[in-house]
């Protein structure tokens, strides 16, 4: 899955990648490593999620559901940019 997206509060534009997109090197951008599962990001993003996972790891899968573990897989790493982060502008390989 690759996401692109603009964060309103710093005023900065991300991507976020899965998968084998995860693979590739692309400036700017680092990778996130949890529970064995590894992603890419922009840096404003990757530190971001950093401190999600540290400090409040939790998400709603939809708006007004029921909060879930924050994990790397794309399902809930795709609802936590819409209802944590938002500005999502494109999804690549949305999960089912």
């Amino acid at each position: 899955m690759q996401v692109t997206g603009f964060d309103d509060r710093s005023g900065t534009g991300y991507v976020l990648s899965t998968g084998t997109h995860a693979d590739e090197d692309v400036p700017g951008s680092r990778v996130v490593h949890h529970d064995g599962v590894t992603i890419r990001a922009t840096e404003g993003l990757a530190a971001l999620l950093e401190d999600a996972l540290a400090h409040r790891p939790t998400t709603q899968l939809a708006w007004g559901g029921p909060e879930v573990p924050l994990t790397l897989d794309d399902a809930t790493l795709l609802a936590w940019l819409r209802n944590d982060v938002g500005g999502v502008v494109t999804v690549t390989g949305e999960p089912g």
